[in-house]
């Protein structure tokens, strides 16, 4: 039997049968099922351009993976959110979304701790250091950071952390709500591997990857969750951080000579949210939670849904 929700919230006694009732009773479910089948026919499009499938040849991924977070899965997000907890749900994790105040210490680490530690580790490993046109480098790329967070990653990290981990989070743990958010954020992204020439091991180590990447990086956003009192905007920082540390033409590509700079990111994504831990440590005990104000279900926004998290 399902159990009731709060007073004045929804019940699947009361949104009779189909998708509504199917959303109350599985409310990620519903999610995937919405977000991402439509979310990779938008980045299936820069693919078959590229292969000839399509007309248009290369064609830039940034716009399609923008239309596939602002047209699909936020929207997406918050009708789930809508349905199962109401518009107060909304509210409370919209108000997530904007949350700035942690402390500056925080947000120094969301915002520095990636690149720098990328490109010591690089520099451990045997890279060279370029350091000329230095102010111009980090003008430039903290330029593109700020705008990053504002067009996409704010809206993509109210989806992924604020309303797909955080319930995870809440029903199976930190470290397990992590790895279950890194399979469908991983596979979110998974027709960008097919964007270029692929062989079957180019493939592979692709989504090798892609796979490791993923998990590494929702098991550190879990811990600055919990570090930054449940702030959306953090984690949205943090990912812009960690594009500008290990993707293509970012700060640490920049800094770092050899190539982009795939192992010294994810060794230095471990290293970071081990540090990061052992700061937050009181708060990763079992029972600790980030500092969420109570929504309709308890849980600000995010709160535990009827049957499914």
């Amino acid at each position: 039997m399902v159990p009731p929700a709060t007073a004045g919230g929804p019940t699947a006694a009361t949104a009779g049968r189909g998708l509504r009732a199917f959303t109350l009773r599985r409310p990620l479910t519903a999610f995937l099922l919405l977000a991402l089948p439509a979310g990779w026919v938008l980045l299936a499009v820069p693919a078959l351009a590229f292969h000839g499938v399509l007309p248009g040849g290369r064609l830039p991924a940034e716009p399609f993976a923008l239309a596939m977070t602002l047209l699909v899965m936020l929207p997406a997000a918050l009708w789930v959110v809508s349905v199962t907890e109401g518009r107060a749900g909304v509210r409370a994790l919209l108000a997530r979304t904007f949350r700035w105040r942690f402390g500056l210490g925080g947000w120094a680490a969301v915002l520095l701790a990636l690149p720098v530690t990328t490109v010591a580790v690089g520099a451990a490993l045997g890279r060279g250091v370029r350091t000329a046109d230095l102010p111009s480098v980090l003008a430039t790329e903290l330029l593109g950071l700020v705008v990053a967070v504002v067009v996409i990653n704010l809206w993509e990290e109210t989806v992924w952390a604020g309303f797909v981990q955080t319930r995870l989070e809440r029903r199976h743990g930190l470290v397990a709500g992590a790895v279950l958010t890194a399979l469908p954020f991983a596979a979110g992204h998974l027709p960008l591997a097919f964007a270029e020439d692929v062989t079957p091991s180019s493939l592979l180590t692709a989504l090798a990857y892609l796979l490791v990447a993923a998990l590494l990086f929702r098991l550190l956003v879990g811990v600055v969750l919990r570090g930054a009192a449940g702030s959306v905007l953090a984690v949205a920082v943090l990912h812009a951080s960690w594009n500008t540390s290990s993707g293509s033409g970012g700060l640490a590509d920049d800094l770092l000579s050899g190539g982009q700079p795939v192992t010294s990111a994810l060794v230095a994504v471990a290293l970071v949210t081990l540090c990061v831990a052992l700061v937050v440590r009181p708060r990763l005990r079992p029972g600790a939670r980030e500092e969420v104000p109570a929504g309709p279900a308890g849980a600000g926004g995010t709160g535990r849904p009827l049957r499914e998290t």
